[in-house]
């Protein structure tokens, strides 16, 4: 054996150095235990807080979209209502009177040669009562039904 290594055995065999290095062990053990368990808690706190920030970033766009749903739907209850005031019939009559339309005067009936026809025998007519057939209330007015031939 050489020199160097007697001289590590008798070091490690003495009372005093034997106890300091399982205490230096244990100490090593211990701080090394120590930073990983930082390291775990600092990783959970990471997660902890990238997840809390997603949540926020989320709800916070949910409610900006809520915002931006209620506005387009009260847009387009606004555009309901001016679709219903430009379709109103007296709207329309007013503007085709501007245009120089109107009632007609006199009606015109084309004949297209060769046009089939319905059967009129089987077609019926439904005529309204004349008013005196109505009941004093007006109530009980009856259809009456005759056929054309």
């Amino acid at each position: 054996m050489s020199s160097q290594t007697i001289h590590t055995v008798q070091t490690l065999f003495r009372p005093g150095s034997l106890t300091q290095s399982f205490t230096w062990r244990l100490e090593r053990k211990a701080a090394l235990g120590m930073l990983l368990i930082l390291i775990t808690v600092s990783l959970i706190g990471w997660l902890y807080l990238t997840q809390a920030s997603s949540l926020a970033t989320i709800s916070f766009q949910t409610e900006k979209l809520r915002a931006e749903l209620s506005m387009l739907n009260q847009q387009n209850a606004q555009l309901e209502l001016e679709i219903a005031e430009w379709e109103a019939l007296p709207r329309i009559e007013q503007r085709a009177r501007e245009l120089g339309f109107g009632p007609p005067s006199q009606i015109l009936y084309l004949s297209v040669p060769n046009y089939p026809v319905a059967d009129q025998a089987n077609q019926q007519t439904y005529v309204n009562p004349p008013p005196a057939a109505c009941s004093a209330s007006g109530s009980e007015c009856t259809s009456v039904s005759q056929s054309v031939r």
